[in-house]
């Protein structure tokens, strides 16, 4: 993580955490990784121009934000995206929320309340947390379920109808992938394990369509690494 420190006499991840939270300590650039989110994670320049500052401000903030390593670009000139670095923000947002938690049990002695610190659960640990289920919807379900996150709330904040996410937790209808950082947010999973479980349900709903044995899968990974090799 390319942020520069500056005390030696502080841990690595302290110092990392501290460097990461002071670039981010600007409302245009949490701004700018707003929409960079809302958007599926890649963006043009040009949508970022919708944040009320000049544009030479809101480039020097990308810029910089691509120098700390948080902002990652794509593509060439004339036609670059932007998005986020998102093994970086898993890590951040695993540490953060092992910060919060380690903090919860002071809330809970001073304040009357049911109040949950919010987490997200890191690349490592939440396989084992993760319901097995027949498609993708019947993960959504069961997830929101064991937070305690209604259907109508979910679908909130994922921008669509309540009886869309219905008919998605049913498996009338696809979940869209534009929305998988939204869904991400909203459950609290790191979003590269989120991408990963979705695609994996996608993959073995075509290999299941196709009517071909597990020898598809196969195939389908030395075409991976013909693509990857040219």
């Amino acid at each position: 993580m390319p942020l520069s420190y500056s005390y030696t006499n502080f841990d690595d991840s302290d110092k990392e955490l501290s460097n990461f939270a002071k670039a981010l300590a600007l409302p245009v650039r949490v701004a700018i990784i707003r929409i960079i989110i809302e958007h599926n994670n890649v963006v043009k320049r040009e949508m970022l121009y919708e944040i009320p500052f000049n544009i030479e401000t809101i480039n020097k903030h990308v810029a910089e934000l691509k120098n700390l390593g948080i902002l990652k670009v794509y593509g060439i000139k004339g036609n670059v995206n932007y998005s986020i670095d998102e093994s970086l923000f898993d890590q951040m947002a695993y540490r953060f929320s092992l910060l919060f938690k380690s903090a919860r049990h002071l809330f809970v002695q001073h304040i009357n309340t049911d109040y949950k610190a919010e987490e997200v659960e890191p690349a490592a640990n939440i396989a084992n947390s993760i319901p097995s289920s027949g498609h993708f919807g019947v993960f959504i379900s069961q997830y929101r379920n064991s937070l305690n996150i209604t259907q109508q709330v979910l679908a909130e904040k994922l921008g669509i109808e309540a009886e869309g996410l219905n008919q998605v937790e049913h498996g009338e209808i696809a979940f869209s992938p534009e929305k998988l950082m939204l869904l991400a947010n909203a459950l609290g999973i790191a979003p590269a394990v989120l991408k990963r479980e979705y695609y994996s349900y996608r993959i073995a709903e075509l290999v299941d369509e196709s009517g071909c044995n597990e020898s598809l899968l196969d195939s389908a990974k030395e075409k991976i690494h013909l693509i990857h090799a040219g």
